[in-house]
Parts: C-alpha cells; sequence; structure tokens
C-alpha cells in the first residue's frame, strides 16, 4: 500500500523511471550482443575493401559520442524541423487538453513554470533578434553584390551569431535555476509579466504566447543544432590493415569550410583530416578559394605533414540552364558562374567556358554529384548531356559522393567507356566522420603536384572508397523521409550498429541525464510551496 500510495503521488516520476529502466536494459543487451560494422567500399573496382580498413573510434570520442551522433544526424539542412512543425502542435495541444483535466494543477507545479517561460521568452527574444539581424547583414550584401555576397559571406555571421546566442541563453538558464534555489536571491521576474500569466487570458494574448512558445523551442533547438554540428569532437581513425607503402596516399577531393557553406574552420577540418589519417584533400568551397589559399598557409606556417591542393567548387544553381557543380584544381584564381557575377568581382563564365579556361591553364576540372536523367536534347545528364561536358573537356566525374555511390554507377560506366576520371569526395560539411576518400599509388611519391596526381587518376588504377558506417535495418519510404523521418531511420540503424564502447556511452550519459532530472525533482518536491512563492512574487509586491 505504502508503495502504491508513493507511485501514485509521484506519477510523472514513476513513468519517467519506468521508460529510463526499458531504455537501459535494451542498451545493456545491445552491448552484449551488438558489434560495430563499417563498410568500405570500393565504388570504381566494385568491390567490398573492408579487409584493408579499419574505423577506429579513440577512447575521446566516447566521451562525447551522444552529442556527435546527434549532431550528425540531424544534419545540416535542418529539415529535421518538419517534424517538430507537425509533432509540437499535437503535444502542445494533449498537454493544454490535460491541463484543462487538471493534470496538472499543482501550485508547485505553477510557480516552477513561471521561470520556465521565461527562459522561452528569453530564447525567443533573442534568437529571433540574432536571425533577423543576420538575414538583413544577408540581404543588403544581396542587394549589393548578389548571389556572389550569398554563397561567400554568409556562413561566418551566422555561426558568430548563434555560438553567443547559445552561450547567452546558457548563462540565463544558469542564473535562473541559482536564483530559484538560492536562498536569498530573487527570481525577479518583471510585474508585467506575472500580470500576464497570473490574469485570464483573452484568446489573442494566449495566440500570441503560444506563438512564441512555437517559435522560440523552434529556434532554441535549430542552435542546438548548429552548435552540435559545428563543435570539433574526436572523429573516427581510418587504419589500414597493412600500412601504407610510401608511394600510397589517402586522398579527399571535395570538402567545405565556412568560407562557404561548411560548419568548420580551415584549422578544425586540417585537424579532423590528420586525426583520421588523411594524407591531404582538396578544399573546394564554393566560387572562391579562401578556405584553400588559407589551409595552404597553414600546413605551411605548422609544418603539417599534410598535402593540400588548390581547388573551387564552381557552383551553378540558376534554374535556367539549371545546377550543376564543378570542382576545378590547380588554379589560384577564382571563376564564378553568370548568376554570381558582380562589379570589380571574380572572372564569371558559363559551364563551357570555365571548362576551357581551366584546361587552357593548365588546371583541371571534374563535375560533382552529377545526375544521369535523360536529356531532352539527347544523351544523358541534365542541364547538359554527359556527352557535351566530355566534348567541352572535363576530366572527369564523381562517382561517390558523401559516401553515396548507388546512384552514380551509370556515371562511373561512362567515365570508363570514355576513359574520363572516376573520382570522389566527401562534401562534408560538418564534423561527421570522413565518408568518402581516394587510396592512390603514385610512380614518383616525391611528386605531389596536381599535374602528377591527375596525369595517375586518369588511368583509374586507384580506389574510390565509400564509407558506409552501419548496415540499413530500417529503411523509410523516401516520402517520410523527404518529411524529416530520417533522422529516426538513421538513429535506429545507428543504435542498432553499435560497439560496447558506444553502448557504454550512452548508458552513462543517460545516467547522468536521469540523476540529474532526479535531483531537480527531488529539489522541487522537498521545496517549500512558501518558499517558491516569495522567490516569484515578494519584489513585486515591495513594490507596491
Amino acid at each position: 500500500m505504502k508503495i502504491r500510495s508513493l507511485i501514485k503521488k509521484n506519477k510523472f516520476f514513476t513513468i519517467f523511471s519506468v521508460v529510463f529502466l526499458i531504455w537501459i536494459i535494451f542498451l545493456v543487451i545491445l552491448s552484449i550482443i551488438g558489434r560495430r560494422t563499417v563498410i568500405f567500399f570500393d565504388a570504381l573496382g566494385q568491390v567490398n575493401v573492408s579487409s584493408e580498413f579499419t574505423s577506429k573510434l579513440p577512447l575521446q570520442r566516447y566521451f562525447v559520442e551522444p552529442f556527435m551522433v546527434i549532431g550528425n544526424i540531424l544534419e545540416y539542412e535542418f529539415t529535421w524541423m518538419f517534424l517538430f512543425l507537425i509533432f509540437y502542435p499535437i503535444l502542445r495541444g494533449v498537454y493544454l487538453y490535460l491541463k484543462k483535466k487538471g493534470m496538472f494543477s499543482s501550485n508547485k507545479y505553477r510557480y516552477i513554470s513561471y521561470p520556465i517561460v521565461d527562459v522561452i521568452y528569453f530564447c525567443f527574444k533573442v534568437l529571433t533578434l540574432t536571425i533577423l539581424i543576420v538575414a538583413i547583414y544577408i540581404l543588403i550584401g544581396y542587394l549589393i553584390q548578389g548571389y556572389f555576397f550569398v554563397s561567400r559571406y554568409f556562413m561566418i555571421p551566422i555561426q558568430l551569431a548563434v555560438h553567443v546566442s547559445m552561450i547567452l541563453i546558457f548563462l540565463k538558464i544558469s542564473f535562473v535555476i541559482l536564483r530559484l534555489f538560492h536562498p536569498k536571491l530573487k527570481l525577479n521576474l518583471s510585474k508585467k509579466f506575472l500580470e500576464k500569466r497570473t490574469q485570464r487570458k483573452a484568446k489573442i494574448q494566449v495566440i500570441k504566447q503560444e506563438a512564441v512558445f512555437y517559435i522560440g523551442i523552434g529556434v532554441l533547438l535549430l542552435g542546438a543544432n548548429i552548435v552540435l554540428i559545428s563543435t570539433p569532437f574526436t572523429p573516427q581513425e581510418i587504419v589500414p590493415t597493412v600500412p601504407l607503402e610510401e608511394d600510397e596516399f589517402l586522398f579527399d577531393f571535395h570538402v567545405h569550410t565556412i568560407f562557404s557553406d561548411g560548419w568548420f574552420s580551415v584549422e578544425e577540418r586540417i585537424n579532423w583530416y590528420i586525426q583520421q589519417g588523411i594524407s591531404g584533400a582538396a578544399f573546394s568551397d564554393h566560387d572562391n578559394i579562401r578556405g584553400a589559399t588559407m589551409a595552404q598557409k597553414y600546413v605551411k606556417e605548422h609544418n603539417l605533414d599534410f598535402i593540400v591542393f588548390m581547388a573551387e567548387e564552381w557552383t551553378q544553381n540558376a534554374e535556367n540552364p539549371g545546377e550543376i557543380h564543378m570542382n576545378y584544381f590547380g588554379l589560384a584564381e577564382e571563376i564564378v558562374p553568370l548568376e554570381s557575377y558582380s562589379p570589380c568581382g571574380p572572372l564569371a563564365m558559363n559551364a563551357s567556358d570555365t571548362i576551357s579556361y581551366v584546361k587552357a591553364n593548365g588546371g583541371y576540372i571534374t563535375v560533382n554529384h552529377y545526375n544521369y536523367d535523360p536529356n531532352p536534347n539527347g544523351g544523358f545528364g541534365v542541364p547538359y548531356s554527359l556527352d557535351q561536358l566530355r566534348d567541352w573537356g572535363v576530366d572527369g566525374f564523381e562517382i561517390v559522393n558523401s559516401g553515396n555511390y548507388g546512384k552514380y554507377q551509370q556515371i562511373r560506366n561512362y567515365s570508363i567507356t570514355n576513359n574520363l576520371t572516376c573520382i570522389g569526395g566527401s562534401d562534408i560539411h560538418t564534423n561527421e566522420d570522413l565518408n568518402t576518400f581516394i587510396k592512390l599509388k603514385l610512380d614518383d611519391p616525391t611528386n605531389l603536384t596536381i599535374a602528377n596526381i591527375f596525369e595517375t587518376l586518369r588511368d583509374n588504377t586507384h580506389e574510390v572508397v565509400a564509407i558506409r558506417f552501419y548496415p540499413k535495418v530500417v529503411d523509410f519510404p523516401s516520402d517520410l523521409n523527404d518529411f524529416g523521418f530520417y533522422v529516426l531511420e538513421d538513429f535506429i540503424n545507428y543504435i542498432l550498429n553499435m560497439d560496447i564502447g558506444q553502448t557504454l556511452s550512452w548508458i552513462i550519459w543517460s545516467g547522468l541525464i536521469y540523476a540529474l532530472f532526479f535531483l531537480v525533482y527531488r529539489k522541487i518536491k522537498h521545496t517549500n510551496l512558501r518558499f517558491l512563492k516569495d522567490k516569484i512574487y515578494k519584489k513585486c509586491n515591495n513594490s507596491n
């Protein structure tokens, strides 16, 4: 009877504890039967090369595993927000209904909700103001220099603004918690705020409050997402089963930094590569070579054993003639598509002229993540057919991008048939583990010029390796994934493919979160009701 009475008085905590216990049991079972499987597949040779490489997680990685994985799953396109937009109103509606039925009628709960709402209002004000300021900055730049400005200069102010905002929010939460439970400090909620919370609200006030909650929580989740994907967590180590010979190298020919739409600085990206055992990379930011230039300077100044190839991703996004991205290598010069033309800006050319110009000046150019759709004018590839691009002089095509190779099989076959280079690039923007690299053997390992690299690549005797970090046990329909359900698919597949270290990391962090929840719940449960009331109302009463 005593236990039943205790459970009845602590329904919410009991439900939370049961869910936590089930989760821990599930993780323990996974730690016993689970095994991390990472597949290395050579898309050029069409062979599994997992026997040649292993993906090893350093000890430091396990300390932050849940945070890195959550960031990787959420990614940087933010389409998971569809889930929030759909399910938040439903969950909020259920909560308000239960509240109306008296489920959350406790006075202690009501007093605790005041500072929580205060924090949400603060998030709404800070982050919406941040978004507004950055949007005005980008709009002004766009009006002055067009798309050229947006593709080059939008990332750094976004990163700076969001990180500053999240620091302010963290400080706000810390101060609220400190003031809530400190015996002498007051919450300092304004009288106006309390009146809004205690008076019976008109419909317009209710709509306004719900809109603030909706937007405030949404932008807070977005801010947390940005912080997670831009934090330099410890990556994997790619370890060759047989150590590389002096003439063997691992390269990545497509990556981004904060100088376009990447979430890592140049320095962070170089260190990220070195930690994973990669020999060198082409820094290919959209429509500029600032990332590549700074990367070469950083490597030289710090005497790092790492090769930086000068590159740029020429990026045409216009509907007419259509979207196409090309990486050119070996030219210390910026070229942009006609849509990004700016007075006194870089040289602007269409696709065919860009290819001709790069080739005439001793550079090399490949087509990124292209398609094999039927072209209305004949052949395959849109907006330009593969034959057009070949005849204009491209050196080759990506057959692996972001670890994906299945949809580029026909591109691979076309490239081999037409003696074009099959290349691959991770196209990584965030802090995720490297998903693509090329294993290359050079006749002259002392000649690391881009010319020697591409002359060797032309033979197509290298390996274009795609890394799959977990088998797809669960595969949702693409329509569901377009609405953000990919986060559930990826999380389920990841959680079923962990090693014991990853599982222990989740168990420990889950336990810490539960312990924190328990301490907060216990503190609130044992806090005197009059103490909470004085915390919230005393200042306002004294001011009357």
